[in-house]
């Protein structure tokens, strides 16, 4: 490789894997974030927040239990909080990220209002008690603090596996009934704000304007669905009751009247199809409505559940989901190999036959070179119009894809700690750009020229190997290694068919012509 070409690539290299790039840092190298409290000081100002830490996000809590940073992360796994030799924790990457989307931005979530409770207002704070059980998929802190004679106790209980917590709330000591507030949705300014009354069909303020809803069953604040899109739902449980005042715009809120003790369920996180129904929420009347390739993803989900109960290992899961698909869509990518290995074998006379006509622009010339085109197709046993064949596969593909790239696992697999996000030792990645470059040589094999212009193009995608789900990377590594082996079959299949081909043409007799052709001549070299 010339050394102009070398130089730029190292440093684009070396740029992706000290985590210079708009989503963040890579995942350490040797084990995902373990979930974990940290206390450390966040805002500023008097006294410790308490941080919990997780894959997914890190939630920022003050003394009363309120959230001021709520940072969802855009690739699971990414570090932005490091602890210093000294036992110190450096929140910088946390504070200033600009990829890093803060559901509250600047707001307060959770904050309790009533009576002489406010919470712009000072109160008298104990240190929250914080226990960790990562088995169970629990991570609780115990807030207390009083205001105005009043005693709020706030237990937050998050759940590292998923973007949901369970927030239950006590007043003592103060009034009858009270608010909670949740604020969002970072920066977005002008989110769907919805609720459901139990048994009742959603409402829902978009702009400005408010609406209240009684009995909710559940109240949200939604983005326009996306890989990116965000989401906020509140829903009560079992002896809670609540009613929602909606309020829309860039200040979208929801104020739950809540009274006694309550038990809510929070859901604060991407506003995904997969991740919505990993969390039982797609049951609930108008909150997601999926799309064609939506109701693809919902399968193949189910699939892999059904798998998984058969394995009871979501990386075996992963290995056969991509045999299984592959050998129900062999048929199809059997036609569109078979396209792609007569165009390789077509495409130096293509080229050829172009070259002899690209300084006659005359219209008879145009006509001569696509009668000659049309001759080439034939004797080539090619149908152009076959091609079409190609894009049916990509709606399951692309629903798959957008499946295991979503899908929260809870195991590892081989030397992964974790299939939910990047391979900490960066093996896959390499295994990704190896078999990547294999297909592209495969794939262009007869032009030399076009493998050297686009096996380039791979030290680029080396760098979202490095940031996908190790279960997105598996996937892809032994579907792109099935699709080399059916290529490989596939050329030798079509390079005997085009042998036989053309001694059929070089032995058939000539047709004699009817009438007069008019032969133009090729322009001299």
């Amino acid at each position: 490789m010339k050394l102009r070409t070398l130089l730029p690539l190292t440093a684009l290299g070396a740029l992706l894997l000290t985590g210079c790039s708009n989503t963040g840092p890579l995942p350490t190298f040797g084990n995902p974030i373990k979930p974990e409290w940290i206390r450390a000081d966040f805002d500023g100002k008097l006294g410790e927040e308490l941080i919990a830490t997780s894959n997914l996000q890190d939630v920022v809590f003050n003394q009363r239990g309120e959230v001021i940073g709520w940072y969802i992360k855009q690739n699971a796994g990414t570090p932005y909080i490091k602890k210093r030799a000294d036992g110190s924790y450096d929140l910088t990457a946390l504070q200033n990220s600009k990829v890093l989307v803060n559901m509250v931005a600047g707001r307060t979530a959770f904050a309790v209002e009533g009576g002489d409770l406010k919470a712009a207002a000072p109160a008298q704070a104990q240190a929250p008690r914080t226990t960790l059980d990562l088995p169970a998929n629990r991570q609780e802190a115990v807030f207390r603090y009083t205001q105005g004679g009043a005693t709020v106790t706030k237990t937050v209980i998050l759940h590292p596996r998923n973007f949901k917590m369970d927030v239950k709330t006590d007043v003592q000591g103060g009034p009858e009934s009270y608010a909670m507030l949740f604020p969002g949705l970072g920066k977005a300014d002008n989110p769907r704000v919805q609720a459901a009354s139990v048994g009742s069909a959603p409402a829902a303020v978009q702009g400005s304007g408010t609406l209240e809803v009684k009995n909710v069953q559940y109240a949200a604040l939604q983005e326009n669905p996306s890989q990116v899109a965000h989401a906020l739902i509140v829903r009560p449980q079992a002896g809670t009751t609540a009613d929602a005042s909606l309020t829309g715009g860039a200040q979208g809120l929801i104020r739950l009247t809540l009274r006694g003790e309550s038990n809510l369920e929070v859901y604060g996180g991407k506003n995904e199809l997969v991740h919505l129904y990993q969390s039982g929420y797609t049951s609930l009347p108008g909150l997601f409505q999926p799309n064609f390739f939506g109701k693809i993803s919902l399968l193949i989900v189910r699939l892999m559940e059904t798998l998984y109960g058969l394995v009871h290992n979501w990386g075996l899961v992963i290995v056969l989901l991509t045999l299984l698909l592959r050998g129900v869509m062999w048929p199809l990518m059997q036609a569109q190999g078979r396209t792609t290995a007569r165009m390789q074998i077509m495409q130096p006379k293509i080229k050829e036959l172009q070259d002899r006509y690209k300084d006659r622009k005359d219209m008879e010339s145009q006509r001569a070179m696509q009668a000659e085109m049309q001759q080439l197709y034939r004797d080539h046993n090619f149908n152009p119009a076959g091609c079409l064949s190609n894009f049916l596969p990509f709606p399951v593909l692309i629903a798959l894809w957008s499946t295991v790239r979503n899908f929260e696992f809870d195991s590892g697999f081989l030397w992964l700690p974790d299939l939910a996000v990047p391979d900490p030792f960066y093996i896959l990645a390499l295994l990704y750009l190896i078999v990547n470059v294999g297909q592209l040589y495969v794939m262009t094999r007869k032009n030399p020229d076009m493998f050297r212009q686009q096996a380039m193009i791979y030290i680029i995608f080396l760098y979202f190997a490095l940031t996908f789900p190790a279960g997105v990377t598996i996937y892809t590594i032994l579907s792109t290694l099935i699709g080399i082996v059916q290529q490989l079959l596939i050329n030798r299949q079509v390079e005997r068919e085009t042998a036989s081909l053309a001694q059929t043409v070089q032995k058939a007799p000539a047709r004699p012509s009817t009438k007069a052709v008019k032969t133009i001549e090729a322009p001299k070299k």
